[in-house]
């Protein structure tokens, strides 16, 4: 619940946007644990879990990113760091399915603790940090799981 500038309370979105921006990922998650309910090929759906994983560790680059532009501190450094949520991005689309899933569980944690740190600064909000720590938990451990069944999946007994 937040207040409006009127003071009444109302439901924030924000957790909803939370799940809803998930979803492509839970669905992939189901469809690798459930194989028989996608209507994807297997290397079709590592291909889509990854590429979406690539383009949302941009998009909480980008959310960090405009957050910054928006103070008047400046430094140069600080543009490493956005920089390279977009670029593990770029290089796990051209590497093995398995170790895609690991970079992308470091990049997304490592994202998510970073944006945790902000927050305990005052960088951010905290309701940004609350939906943003939620995330990133769903997220690496769809990663994790995903990563799991892939390595059962391809294991030789």
């Amino acid at each position: 619940m937040i207040k409006d500038s009127s003071g009444a309370t109302k439901k924030a979105a924000f957790p909803y946007f939370a799940l809803a921006i998930c979803l492509p990922l839970v669905l992939g998650g189901i469809f690798f644990v459930f194989p028989q309910l996608s209507i994807f090929s297997a290397a079709k759906l590592e291909t889509i879990f990854v590429g979406y994983g690539t383009v949302l560790l941009g998009f909480f680059s980008g959310i960090r990113f405009g957050t910054k532009l928006n103070t008047n501190r400046s430094g140069k450094v600080w543009m490493v760091p956005f920089l390279a949520g977009p670029f593990l991005g770029l290089i796990v689309l051209g590497v093995p399915f398995s170790l895609a899933l690991a970079i992308l569980a470091v990049g997304f944690g490592a994202q998510g603790a970073w944006d945790s740190l902000a927050a305990f600064r005052g960088n951010l909000p905290n309701r940004y940090t609350a939906m943003r720590t939620t995330t990133t938990w769903l997220i690496c451990a769809l990663l994790i799981l995903v990563f799991i069944l892939d390595g059962m999946n391809k294991s030789t007994f």
